[in-house]
């Protein structure tokens, strides 16, 4: 079998996240150039599904370690992996030598300390995107990285799509619209409604709930189904602003922007949880003003059907999932990913 060199790995790795402008240092549990590199996993469910896909096409990596506090999930990784370890906590993961890097694509609410102990371990860490539930979570994060001189890449992969350096060079440099004067981006994407049950949701007899809610509140959950929409819950997820808005937002950044803003001066916002009366409490209608000091910004955010019955989202300019450049002669619009 053909090996892949550290610096190869990482170039790979790049492709699937943009990832926080971190230093490497050497470190004696990470794989040696023509070593093969041991991944583990920290969480098993869908999202994870696809980055071990990927991993699984690669010569020289080897998914070595699974880890999930729910049962089910972690088996049927184990079907697909069938020599690979398996662990309920993730702390056990941790402590295995043979991991060289992690993928971390629990809950939002476990993003950070999950990252922090795996490179406190000499871990690398690949981590989903949103980072962390807020801007303290996030810092922590990267001050781990520094001090422990591990690469923490967050999951905005699209930053790795060449087409990204095609659209900035065409907005900024050859300037081919003129001048950028506003921007907008938009998520529109219908969910429908998580439920609302009148007593608590029963656990799961396959999930290990104190594993499963680690660092966040324990609470009574009121939703239909423990997996996934975890997302409408202020406890676990951060809304869809969170979700997907975290891909749009970063795609005006690095386009529109080219990375010169780093938070704006004002912002103006309104919505909130509408028709669905559900267990949800994020948003599924959000609308947003951002004054950078610069290009005026306008965020619109959907997760409704345009009306009872309908099957599509309500008329907005622009892509669903994307950005709109307007310039002095025209206007550029950018579908999530480029």
């Amino acid at each position: 079998m053909s090996h892949v060199s550290r610096r190869q790995f990482l170039s790979t790795a790049a492709a699937l996240g943009a990832g926080v402008g971190l230093s490497m240092g050497t470190s004696p549990s990470f794989a040696l150039a023509n070593d093969e590199i041991n991944i583990g996993f920290i969480s098993c469910g869908g999202r994870a599904g696809e980055h071990m896909r990927v991993f699984r096409g690669m010569s020289g990596v080897n998914v070595g370690a699974l880890c999930d506090p729910d049962e089910q999930r972690l088996d049927s990784a184990k079907r697909t992996f069938p020599n690979a370890k398996g662990f309920a906590d993730l702390r056990d993961l941790l402590d295995d030598d043979t991991v060289d890097a992690v993928v971390v694509a629990t809950s939002n609410h476990w993003h950070c300390l999950a990252s922090i102990w795996a490179m406190q371990a000499g871990k690398h860490v690949y981590v989903e995107k949103p980072l962390s539930h807020n801007q303290w979570e996030g810092r922590q994060t990267v001050n781990a990285a520094a001090r422990y001189k591990r690469i923490c890449q967050i999951g905005t992969q699209q930053r790795s799509d060449p087409m990204q350096a095609e659209i900035k060079k065409f907005l900024h440099e050859k300037k081919e619209l003129g001048d950028i004067v506003s921007a907008r981006v938009n998520r529109y994407g219908i969910r429908p409604s998580i439920g609302k049950r009148e007593t608590p949701l029963p656990i799961p007899d396959s999930v290990n709930y104190d594993l499963w809610l680690g660092p966040a509140q324990d609470k009574p959950i009121f939703r239909d189904k423990l997996q996934y929409d975890w997302h409408w819950d202020w406890n676990t997820g951060s809304g869809e602003m969170g979700n997907w808005g975290v891909h749009v937002l970063d795609d005006l950044r690095n386009n529109v922007f080219q990375d010169s803003v780093s938070l704006p001066k004002r912002i103006f916002g309104g919505g909130g949880r509408i028709v669905y009366n559900d267990a949800g409490e994020t948003p599924n209608v959000h609308f947003v003003y951002f004054d950078t000091g610069s290009i005026p910004v306008v965020i619109g955010l959907s997760n409704l059907p345009a009306g009872p019955g309908a099957k599509g989202s309500p008329k907005h300019p622009g892509p669903g999932s994307g950005y709109i450049a307007y310039c002095e002669g025209g206007r550029f619009e950018g579908q999530r990913g480029g």
